[in-house]
């Protein structure tokens, strides 16, 4: 798939994708070159994946976001066999995440 993408014009676009400094700057850049349901689809296929990676089944999967079964197994295929993208960015978003198991632990009890 890689080589089927991979040109000097994507390379391009996805080097502009890394400068982005914010969220919000990420919206107005996605807004301007995706349609809406563009952006949808991409949001839904990730949280497919996160769940997958969780260990949500297809059945809880397909309830909880309204997704067919058969796109959750082409998420699931791009999980198992895939270029490994939607690991590298779960793995990274979740060394991000500022509320761990061990930092919630190491946290104080808040006063009551």
């Amino acid at each position: 798939m890689v080589g089927r993408l991979k040109n000097p014009e994507t390379d391009r676009l996805f080097e502009a994708i890394l400068q982005l400094d914010s969220i919000e700057e990420c919206y107005a850049l996605f807004e301007d070159l995706c349609t809406i349901g563009e952006v949808k689809s991409m949001t839904q296929r990730f949280q497919i994946a996160r769940l997958l990676a969780q260990g949500a089944t297809y059945a809880e999967i397909s309830a909880r976001t309204g997704v067919s079964t058969a796109t959750i197994s082409r998420v699931n295929r791009c999980l198992e066999y895939g270029a490994d993208g939607y690991r590298l960015a779960l793995d990274r978003l979740a060394a991000a995440e500022p509320d761990t198991a061990e930092e919630k632990a190491a946290q104080p009890l808040a006063a009551e």
